[in-house]
């Protein structure tokens, strides 16, 4: 009876461990292994997560040979691995994220994060307008597209030039859709009389000579009458040639110094010479506001020795071909943690070797705790409208 019984359990006992073995195996077939602190756990088969697009960046347009930076939040800049381009021949994208427009196209930059998941931006690239700056006049343009549909109309004098005396500004209007001379095209720095000695009210151009005698023996470039011996005109020459300038005279620009004619560059009253006929408008008056295009700058001239107007546009000016000049912008590797000082030893002058380091631009972004090659764009406009720019490469390693 005993030994029956026995027999039961013993039989009963070897079918639950069969059954257990059974389900043990089931789980390490569907388990993997991690060691945590030199011991094992079971856990679930790992899954990929799918990769999401996360704060997708708003279409950019960019000009053919320009660049600019796509900002990341301080948390992606944490978890970025790095960025793409879908067509590198439309646009190339640093490690900083900067983007240079390189030919007309459309591409998406991508930004890839640690955690699968990234942001993308669609850029558009179009060719660049062309500035109506010439690279002589230090004038301000506006509303050239108003003016050049006002050029089909030659029934209408396009201008009226108004000339504030009290801060030797001139503004000239070309005319809106009623014909009244409201839209300022083109601002202009100029010097009036000392002691309020020109004249101001309402006149028209009367008189035109290329090169003009004027009081005390010099002459004017590019004369235009206004009233009687009022005359806007450049600034005094000893002679009527081209490299006798009174430099300290040109260096006077923008406050009172002539004895009541309207003074302005080489390339201002020229400007006036060729393209504002007989009977053009000329309104003179006091204002504490230069007008609605403000007052530009001056150039002054640093080279006593040279008497040419640096905006004049004759071929044979010393300053024809100058352009402003950036030094100390050199390539540069750094380590990882490191400190990068982008204007660090930068400076810059203009067209007449002025400084102008504090006009300097920077474009780029160098994330100095990521590994990468990072490109910086240092970019430069004088008075004059003419530019300078130099790249460089910021290496972290």
């Amino acid at each position: 009876m005993k030994k029956n019984i026995f027999i039961t359990l013993f039989c009963v006992i070897l079918t639950l461990t069969c059954v257990f073995c059974e389900i043990g195996n089931q789980i390490n077939a569907n388990s993997v292994k991690i060691p945590v602190n030199n011991a094992e756990i079971l856990t679930q088969p790992p899954t990929v997560s799918p990769t999401i697009v996360i704060n997708s960046k708003e279409p950019l347009t960019l000009e053919k040979g320009s660049a600019k930076v796509i900002a990341l939040t301080e948390s992606e800049e944490k978890t970025l691995e790095k960025w793409t381009s879908s067509d590198e021949k439309v646009v190339s994208i640093d490690s900083g994220g900067r983007v240079d427009a390189l030919k007309t196209g459309t591409a998406t930059v991508t930004a890839i994060f640690s955690d699968n998941k990234k942001s993308e931006c669609k850029i558009t690239v179009v060719d660049a307008e062309k500035s109506e700056y010439d690279g002589f006049s230090t004038c301000i343009l506006a509303n050239t597209d108003i003016l050049h549909k006002n050029k089909k109309n030659s029934s209408k004098n396009l201008y009226s030039i108004h000339v504030n005396r009290k801060m030797n500004c001139v503004t000239v209007y070309t005319y809106d859709n009623d014909g009244k001379y409201t839209v300022p095209v083109r601002a202009m720095v100029c010097s009036c009389g000392e002691n309020n000695g020109t004249i101001t009210g309402e006149f028209g151009i009367y008189f035109k000579n290329e090169w003009h005698a004027l009081y005390q023996g010099v002459y004017g470039h590019y004369v235009s009458g206004i009233s009687g011996d009022y005359l806007f005109h450049s600034v005094p020459y000893y002679t009527p040639f081209a490299d006798e300038l009174e430099v300290d005279e040109f260096n006077k620009l923008g406050t009172d110094a002539s004895l009541g004619c309207v003074r302005l560059a080489i390339a201002d009253t020229k400007w006036i010479y060729d393209n504002c006929p007989y009977d053009t408008e000329v309104l003179i008056y006091d204002d504490d506001n230069p007008g609605p295009l403000g007052k530009p700058e001056t150039i002054k001239i640093t080279d006593k020795s040279c008497g040419w107007d640096p905006t004049d546009n004759n071929s044979k000016n010393p300053y024809f071909k100058k352009t402003p000049k950036i030094t100390g912008a050199e390539d540069c590797t750094i380590k990882s943690g490191g400190s990068f000082y982008p204007l660090g030893g930068i400076t810059a002058v203009d067209t007449c070797s002025n400084d102008i380091t504090d006009k300097i631009s920077v474009t780029g972004n160098v994330v100095t705790s990521r590994k990468g090659t990072y490109k910086i764009t240092y970019s430069v406009t004088d008075s004059m409208h003419r530019t300078a720019s130099k790249n460089i490469t910021v290496t972290v390693k």
